[in-house]
């Protein structure tokens, strides 16, 4: 997935550490770009991008996203969610599609951007702007099941730190 621009590493690698928190790996931007993925053993693995790291995490610890088997709603609405930061978002998206438990398509709607992906597993998802307000509040999910679930873990993951006061 290509970055949103300049000023997303902190908001990339914070939503990278919430997501990577049940496992027993780590990940750190890369000078040069993408991830450095580490295990507990010290062994170490450079990853271009998002989808690399995803890819190397879900063969390493399996899935970090999951979706309540139990949960069959296709589409999920949420129109008062909290302000959703881009940044995360993008991470979360690539998550959801690369090291995720839900097969198949996968369309996030939320501030400000749409991101769909997973029909083909090979492409690279797609991210488009949607919404010309980034505050945006609604956020929209649509799988072929676990929509509800996987908009609860989305706005866990990617709600936009409190500004300091």
């Amino acid at each position: 997935m290509a970055p949103l621009g300049p000023g997303g590493t902190v908001a990339r690698h914070r939503a990278v550490r919430l997501l990577l928190a049940g496992t027993r790996l780590t990940a750190s931007p890369w000078p040069g770009g993408g991830w450095q993925l580490a295990d507990r053993g010290g062994r170490r693995r450079h990853c271009a991008g998002l989808d690399a790291l995803w890819t190397a995490v879900r063969a390493l610890s399996g899935p970090v996203i999951t979706a309540d088997p139990g949960d069959t709603t296709r589409l999920h609405h949420l129109p008062r969610a909290p302000v959703l930061d881009p940044h995360a978002l993008v991470v979360w998206t690539a998550a959801a599609l690369r090291a995720g438990s839900v097969p198949g398509p996968l369309t996030v709607r939320a501030a400000g951007w749409s991101l769909t992906g997973g029909a083909d597993p090979g492409a690279v998802p797609a991210l488009h702007r949607g919404d010309p307000d980034p505050a945006a509040r609604a956020v929209r999910v649509e799988a072929p099941w676990g929509a509800r679930t996987l908009a609860a873990h989305l706005t866990r993951v990617c709600a936009a730190p409190e500004e300091p006061r």
